[in-house]
């Protein structure tokens, strides 16, 4: 019964230290949002969409203000003219004003649609350099840093990445 409690546990041990050195599948990680900051395509990127966004703020601001000023003319012209006349004209622009915030915030939706899209077909663009260099040093899995508790340094391959994706891709369309 001893040598079996013997063999048993040394068939354990032996079993468990031989998986152990089987295991060398490589683990990496990576920071998608730094590689997509700091690549000179994803620069590209992001300042146009920032751009675009930045003219359409302004545009806002511009109509927000007009809308403003065309609400002091109507009260202004309180003691000029009849109270329908007044309600008359503030009835009109609280349409137009509500047409306007309509629009504004399809304008919204369709700036965010756009900036999500193009983000998706940057990071499917360089998905197969990512791919070609797991492949090309034997990575078994690849990690978003933001999902990683804890790790070695050593692991981290993002620079190595941005340097592929900067020698490959100089320019992203946008849609």
């Amino acid at each position: 019964m001893k040598l079996f409690k013997n063999l048993f546990f040394i068939s354990i041990f032996l079993l468990f230290s031989l998986s152990h050195l089987k295991a060398e599948d490589k683990v990496a990680y990576l920071d998608i949002d730094f590689i997509l900051t700091n690549t000179l395509a994803g620069k590209l990127l992001l300042d146009n969409l920032r751009n675009e966004e930045e003219l359409k703020i302004i545009k806002f601001k511009a109509n927000d203000e007009e809308f403003k000023n065309n609400e002091k003319k109507i009260l202004a012209k309180k003691n000029l003219i009849s109270n329908n006349e007044i309600k008359k004209e503030m009835k009109v622009l609280q349409l137009k004003f509500q047409k306007y915030k309509k629009n504004k915030k399809k304008e919204i939706e369709d700036l965010k649609k756009k900036r999500n899209k193009n983000i998706i077909n940057f990071l499917n663009s360089i998905n197969p350099i990512i791919e070609k260099y797991m492949a090309d040093n034997s990575i078994y899995m690849l990690i978003d840093k933001k999902n990683v508790f804890i790790a070695n340094n050593n692991y981290d391959i993002t620079k190595k990445l941005i340097e592929l994706i900067n020698n490959q891709i100089k320019t992203v369309e946008i849609k």
